[in-house]
């Protein structure tokens, strides 16, 4: 074997790797990047499983659910047709 020869079975080996790595990042449910910065520096990021991202989607969509609901109320208690000095009472009362 040649000296050629032996770069091209290197870089074949090292793309095999590659190709085998990124399958079993796939299976295992992990997502992963490689970023380059511009000093040539590498960077892995793995992201988190599906099952953690969908807990936190139910738990924020849940948080966004109820931030409506105060609104509604805000909305209701300031277009009421009221005295200004009822609604300053009832803001009071919802601050105790």
């Amino acid at each position: 074997m040649n000296f050629w020869e032996a770069i091209v079975l290197i870089v074949i080996i090292t793309s095999v790797a590659k190709v085998f790595q990124a399958g079993l990042y796939s299976r295992s449910g992990r997502a992963r990047r490689v970023t380059i910065d511009d000093k040539g520096k590498q960077t892995i990021i793995e992201h988190a499983d599906n099952a953690e991202t969908e807990i936190r989607n139910q738990r924020l969509n849940r948080e966004v659910e109820e931030l409506r609901e105060r609104i509604k109320v805000l909305e209701r208690i300031a277009t009421e047709d009221r005295k200004a000095r009822d609604l300053a009472d009832e803001i009071e009362s919802l601050r105790r």
